[in-house]
């Protein structure tokens, strides 16, 4: 979305207001009028976004508002933010709605944020916990010390999806979160280090092999099957 100069809002705000308010305009037109009001936090804008997002399905249709969710994405406000996550957290709203949000949540980075995706790994959407995997991938790197502390201490039936984000963000020492791991994030150790390998220093890898032998030879295993040739083979 393109947002007019100030100026050339302050001239367009009370047309981008007849187009969001028009019912006979075409939804697409109003949601884009709604989205320049909200850039520029003008309530209305706000209210009509919301109100799309809010409503039950038989009163908006889904595709408006996976539309809308697309729109929210493009505010580049802390409110778009709080909105979507609002949505993926909502366990009475359609699973594809859910996943669009967390899909849009990409395009955000606060450690709130990391939080509520991680919420989802446990949810047994998988279409919801996919995308918010991806899109905690797309937001690690600033984020990556939380990442490792909420691999430490979250429950168990989070761990997969933070463990698939480190292992492919990298960019941090392994052998530190070794030391006192229960056994359930001594196997996702193993496969962080095993799958991402090429993201972390050699030293700190090795260095495994001394502090957790056990963690190390899992490791070395998956770093067998993943360079192996057949890693990727599919069946007819």
């Amino acid at each position: 979305m393109r947002l007019p100069s100030y100026r050339g809002y302050s001239n367009a705000k009370s047309a981008l207001a007849s187009r969001m308010n028009d019912p006979d305009e075409d939804i697409y037109v109003q949601l884009e009028a709604a989205a320049a009001l909200a850039a520029y936090d003008d309530p209305n804008g706000w209210k009509f976004i919301e109100r799309k997002l809010r409503s039950p399905v038989m009163s908006v249709p889904l595709q408006t508002q996976l539309e809308t969710v697309i729109v929210v994405s493009e505010i580049p406000k802390k409110h778009s933010e709080s909105i979507l996550i609002e949505v993926l957290q909502d366990s009475n709203r359609d699973e594809e709605l859910r996943a669009g949000s967390a899909l849009a949540l990409g395009k955000f980075a606060s450690a709130t944020l990391a939080t509520a995706l991680v919420d989802t790994f446990n949810s047994n959407a998988l279409e919801i916990k996919t995308e918010a995997a991806r899109a905690l991938l797309r937001i690690a790197e600033p984020h990556t010390p939380y990442l490792i502390e909420l691999l430490k201490n979250s429950d168990a039936n989070k761990r997969d999806g933070i463990a698939w984000t480190l292992a492919r963000s990298g960019n941090f020492d392994p052998c530190e979160i070794v030391t006192g791991a229960d056994e359930n994030l001594r196997r996702w150790i193993s496969y962080i280090v095993g799958y991402g390998k090429d993201h972390f220093d050699l030293a700190s890898v090795e260095a495994i092999c001394n502090a957790d032998p056990e963690v190390y030879f899992a490791a070395s295993v998956l770093w067998q099957i993943v360079a192996s040739w057949v890693y990727n083979l599919k069946e007819y």
